[in-house]
């Protein structure tokens, strides 16, 4: 009976660490030369088998500070290293919740699991105009824990995650019925000024 109580509070502990609502204030991306919405790496959430997406967005009003600048690599927290790991970055005009133009395109190597890794860009981007996604997608087999997270609560633009089974873009909250209120650990680094 014991066990069965301490397992229940682990459940519901668990459950309200990955439950908290979505935080809709502005959060400041300059940190140094660092875009992002993510804190430290806590662990990943489940996924489940087939072609995903996990994604951050940033809007083309939170960039303006940051126009003109180079984005030169991506640094993110992986747990598992699927085969078929891929930086893919987009962007699009506000109207769009899904990402339109794809601006880069490369399959990662060299991915270090269970560990922070970082990826130069071939070629730099500069921050124009329009909104940002950074995405990295993946192909796997089985339900695995892949890209990392932090505590949460998640920001509006910090956990968009695609699923090709759905065929759609969403935030991972949407999609797990606000069971999972995360910000991927995915970051951008930009040229010094």
């Amino acid at each position: 009976m014991f066990e069965i109580r301490i397992y229940i509070i682990l459940i519901i502990t668990a459950i309200f660490a990955f439950s908290c609502g979505e935080a809709t204030v502005d959060i400041p991306l300059d940190e140094g030369d660092v875009i992002h919405y993510d804190g430290a790496n806590i662990s990943a959430p489940q996924i489940s088998e087939g072609l995903h997406e996990s994604t951050i967005r940033f809007e083309s009003r939170d960039l303006l500070p940051f126009q003109g600048r180079i984005l030169e690599s991506i640094k993110f927290h992986i747990t598992y290293v699927p085969d078929d790991l891929t930086l893919r970055i987009y962007e699009n005009g506000r109207l769009s919740n899904k990402p339109q133009t794809l601006l880069y395109e490369e399959r990662l190597t060299g991915t270090v699991a269970n560990s922070w890794n970082t990826f130069d860009l071939t070629e730099g981007l500069m921050i124009a105009g329009a909104d940002l996604w950074i995405s990295l997608r993946y192909q796997i087999n089985e339900t695995q824990m892949v890209i990392g997270c932090d505590a949460g609560p998640a920001f509006v633009n910090g956990d968009w995650e695609y699923s090709g089974l759905e065929d759609n873009w969403s935030s991972l909250r949407s999609r797990t019925n606000n069971q999972i209120s995360i910000n991927w650990n995915i970051r951008g680094l930009l040229s010094a000024l």
